[in-house]
């Protein structure tokens, strides 16, 4: 029954297939109490209303549960590193709630203005080609290791103004640091993620310094620019601001891209169907998007302002809430049959998979921009391409991604 539930969120069997996992929370425990030390809800209404409350779920210090050193509220056990990056998360401004999230936002926001996405159609394009010459001179390659991790990676990258030499190990430090978003599985793993991202700090401010000396085309010199002009960022606010930006802009497109493919493949009739007809492009991508969100099991954090029922459970002022977007998204009270792939599904209920409210994800638009490229590239090239990976599993290192997926390219 409900009250025997106790799922390890973070563990491998989990994420490498939640799908019954999350339809048993849903039924039976929408509003659950995890072993992690926070409320995990299932339910896209319940979901929904969190994103868009800021009054009573906030995002300011939402802290990650009990398991996490990092969120420690009495900092008791915590090194000084550790207290150093609890500051430093705090200063994202996906950790921020109004006035401040919407001052660092409008300024993001406009700086990605300053070169439209569109103006970047032509080197994208050229890097997709490129990629998928290398591809065709193989044979059969990996969707996720020779073609979709490095498209966003090197945008992305070329976005914010991280050079080219340095790209492999930005990324690979971004990776190493994402275990202190997890509870502590030794102490070896745990002291290379604090070096990798005190690495990616120093990385960073060495990069703002540079900037401010010399401004180039990109994105950290036009966040510059509208600090110098209006002393709206501090120091702290643009480092954090750079990291958050590289991961909405990179880290989470190179799953859905891998992904993506991967469903369409999967399914050889919406594939001809989509490579006959373009303008089913958009409508794969929001199902894919929905179907297969790449963290099927937790959202940015909210934190509880004030006591309040939910379905029947005690939430406390203080409490973490973390959303299950993928939940969500397979939630059948929000979409029919939910658990079929459908790029031929009629427009309903939005998906919850770039949030909603106030925190509504900036990079959507550039995902939605790579994804329709990479898809119309591939569909272009080999509307033939075989799919060999037919039972892929996550990667136990990086769990919101497929370990490999191997086609072939016709001859």
């Amino acid at each position: 029954m409900a009250a025997a539930l106790d799922i390890d969120l973070y563990d491998y069997d989990f994420a490498n297939d939640p799908v019954a996992t999350l339809a048993r929370l849903r039924a039976e425990d929408p509003v659950h109490w995890s072993r992690h030390g926070f409320w995990f809800l299932t339910r896209y209404d319940d979901c929904a209303m969190v994103l868009k409350d800021a009054a009573r779920f906030s995002s300011a210090a939402a802290g990650w549960g009990g398991d996490n050193p990092l969120a420690r509220k009495d900092g008791g056990a915590q090194s000084k590193t550790e207290a150093g990056l609890s500051r430093n998360l705090s200063q994202s401004f996906n950790q921020m709630d109004a006035p401040d999230h919407t001052r660092i936002r409008s300024l993001v926001v406009s700086a990605f203005a300053r070169r439209s996405i569109e103006d970047r159609r032509a080197r994208v394009v050229k890097l997709i080609d490129e990629l998928l010459d290398a591809a065709a001179a193989k044979g059969r390659f990996d969707l996720v290791t020779d073609f979709a991790f490095h498209v966003p990676i090197i945008v992305a990258s070329e976005i914010i103004g991280i050079a080219p030499e340095d790209r492999a190990q930005f990324r690979d430090a971004f990776a190493a640091s994402e275990a202190l978003m997890a509870p502590k599985r030794s102490e070896e793993s745990w002291a290379a993620a604090i070096e990798a991202a005190r690495w990616i700090g120093r990385y960073i401010r060495t990069l703002i310094a540079e900037r401010r000396a010399n401004p180039r085309a990109d994105l950290i010199s036009d966040l510059i620019a509208a600090e110098d002009e209006g002393g709206k960022l501090n120091e702290a606010e643009l480092a954090s601001a750079v990291s958050t930006i590289y991961v909405a802009a990179g880290t989470t497109t190179e799953r859905f891209i891998s992904s993506g493919i991967y469903l369409l493949l999967a399914h050889p009739a919406q594939w001809r169907a989509l490579v006959a007809d373009r303008s089913l492009v958009g409508p794969a991508i929001d199902e894919i998007l929905r179907f297969h969100h790449p963290l099927q099991s937790t959202s940015t954090n909210r934190r509880v302002t004030q006591d309040m029922v939910l379905r029947g459970k005690q939430l406390r002022a203080g409490d973490t809430v973390r959303v299950g977007l993928g939940a969500g998204n397979r939630d059948p009270e929000a979409f029919a049959d939910p658990d079929r792939f459908d790029i031929f599904r009629a427009p309903q209920t939005p998906f919850l998979s770039f949030g909603m409210g106030r925190h509504f994800c900036i990079g959507s638009t550039l995902v939605r921009f790579e994804g329709e490229l990479a898809l119309n590239a591939i569909a272009d090239r080999w509307p033939d391409l075989q799919l060999l990976t037919t039972a892929p599993v996550k990667d136990p290192a990086r769990h919101d991604r497929y370990l490999e997926l191997l086609v072939e390219v016709p001859r």
